[in-house]
């Protein structure tokens, strides 16, 4: 008995030794594991058979040959029953928010609205300065359009108690004749020649239609621009615009050939006008004096409009200006939303599971 267990130890160490001596020959330097299950089938030589028995195999092979760390192999074998889990692949993906986009158009609309969006104590200090400008912009424009609105209203209202286009059109009458002869001056007989005098003593007489009513009631408009254009020679520039345009008003106080039209002794030149103040202008009460009188006060409708223009500018470029600031503000600290998508082991070491990670970073 001793004996026989001796043979089967001996036979047992034996069998071992040859395993561990074709290890690392069978799969040259691969890890390899077979189990096998085999049937053979034989025949007798003395007529007895037995029925012939597939040889079925069961083989579970676990391998990481030829395969780096991190790396599929193609070999479903070895990719889905690796025992190495460090395959992990993963593809990440940032998607940039529309935060920029959204500050720069909140302030575009509404100035400041952008920085109180973006949020912080700085921000709304800034966006609190952007209404602030915003608010005193709207102010001095609604101010100063008003004073030049008023302005306006009290030179037009002047003009037309002291300007008529009646006594204009009588000057005309009273000079065309010299002016045909010797030339167009201011009513000396001196400058250019009349253009077309047929025209102008064709239409001279129909000027003035009514001795009634106000003064722009009582002409035939076509007839005197007739006049007027006719006129010409240098000093008949223009043609008198139908009141009340407000060319109408414009012309009476820029151009001299309309100084006649103004009310005033005539025969006297105003002093100058560095010199003089509007009462003294309105004192010295002759047609140029009171001309260069509603000339100014033109001029000082016109400068409380341009200081209107100016704040609508102000209030257009502080639009922007918010606009830009709480763009770039929110561009350098715009969140991301990074996605990444991988593939790791299975716990069992059978394939694969997809993972998917959002995380938002600032």
């Amino acid at each position: 008995m001793k004996k026989l267990f001796v043979i089967v130890l001996l036979c047992s160490t034996i069998a071992a030794a040859q395993s561990l001596k074709e290890g690392p020959n069978a799969g040259q330097g691969s890890e390899r594991f077979e189990i096998a299950t085999q049937l053979e089938n034989s025949s007798g030589s003395i007529g007895l058979s037995q029925p012939s028995i597939p040889q079925p195999s069961v083989v579970f092979k676990s391998s990481s040959r030829d395969r780096l760390p991190g790396k599929l192999t193609g070999d479903l074998a070895v990719d889905l029953f690796s025992s190495d889990t460090s395959v992990n692949i993963h593809k990440d993906r940032t998607l940039e928010t529309r935060a920029a986009l959204k500050a720069g158009l909140f302030s575009l609309l509404i100035p400041g609205a952008g920085q109180i969006y973006n949020g912080g104590t700085t921000n709304y200090i800034k966006g609190a300065a952007f209404l602030a400008v915003e608010a005193a912009g709207w102010i001095v424009n609604a101010v100063w359009m008003k004073k030049g609105n008023d302005q306006t209203n009290a030179f037009r209202a002047f003009a037309d108690s002291h300007y008529s286009v009646v006594r204009y059109a009588q000057w005309i009458q009273m000079h065309y004749q010299s002016w045909e002869e010797y030339g167009i001056g201011n009513g000396n007989g001196t400058g250019g020649q009349v253009q077309d005098p047929a025209i102008v003593n064709q239409y001279v007489g129909q000027m003035v239609t009514s001795s009634s009513g106000p003064p722009w009631d009582q002409i035939n408009w076509p007839a005197l621009n007739l006049v007027e254009k006719a006129l010409g020679g240098g000093f008949f520039s223009h043609w008198l615009f139908i009141r009340p345009n407000v060319e109408y008003y414009k012309e009476i106080g820029k151009y001299p050939q309309f100084i006649e039209g103004w009310e005033g002794a005539n025969g006297f030149s105003a002093p100058p006008l560095s010199d003089t103040t509007y009462e003294q202008l309105l004192a010295f009460n002759t047609p140029q004096s009171i001309y260069f009188y509603y000339g100014q006060q033109r001029a000082l409708a016109t400068h409380l409009y341009t200081v209107a223009s100016v704040a609508l500018f102000v209030i257009l470029a502080n639009h922007f200006a918010s606009a830009i600031e709480a763009a770039l503000w929110a561009h350098s600290h715009e969140k991301r939303i990074v996605t990444s998508v991988g593939l790791s082991p299975l716990p069992d070491g059978l394939g694969y599971q997809t993972d998917l990670q959002v995380s938002l970073r600032f």
